[in-house]
């Protein structure tokens, strides 16, 4: 199961990139097609999907490697067993909110099954699909570092001044 995950997640960071240099080509030239008189109409609608599925498998994968914002000047001054205990509660509220990402987002996909991008001929519901299997990808990312700080001791925690995840 762990070697299937890891593959999983190399291939998720593969989609990213791929993404993201897609994304930034088809922008440039998009710009530089519209210079020259001849614009790409369908362009437009190109990235605002890849855009949608970059943010949320981008933030999947931040969430997987505590690339994340994190505001612990204080909570660094805490004893580790009540940073433990906050980092706890932390990811259980995350996981939490991303849970209401899901349902919400699920049913965003259903009600907007019928609207579509013109340009492309699809539904509009592949671009709000983003949403709930997005935010189904960072609890499972979140749920294995949940996992992973509840099995080591608060006295293994080590502060680097970095990122306060372990895994």
């Amino acid at each position: 199961m762990k070697k299937a995950y890891e593959k999983f997640c190399r291939f998720e960071e593969l989609l990213a990139l791929i993404l993201l240099a897609g994304l930034t080509i088809l922008v440039f030239v998009s710009a530089l097609m519209r210079t020259f008189k001849h614009p790409l109409n369908w362009a437009q609608d190109v990235a605002l999907v890849a855009f949608a599925w970059l943010i949320f498998l981008g933030g999947d994968i931040a969430v997987r490697g505590s690339g994340l914002i994190g505001v612990d000047l204080l909570v660094r001054k805490f004893p580790v067993g009540l940073q433990k205990a906050l980092d706890i509660i932390y990811k259980c509220m995350i996981i939490a909110f991303l849970g209401v990402l899901v349902f919400y987002g699920a049913r965003m996909v259903r009600t907007g099954w019928s609207r579509k991008i013109v340009a492309l001929n699809i539904s509009y519901s592949w671009v709000t699909m983003a949403v709930p299997v997005g935010a189904l990808l960072m609890i499972i990312s979140t749920t294995i570092s949940l996992i992973r700080r509840i099995r080591t001791p608060a006295s293994e925690m080590v502060d680097t001044g970095k990122a306060r995840d372990i895994g």
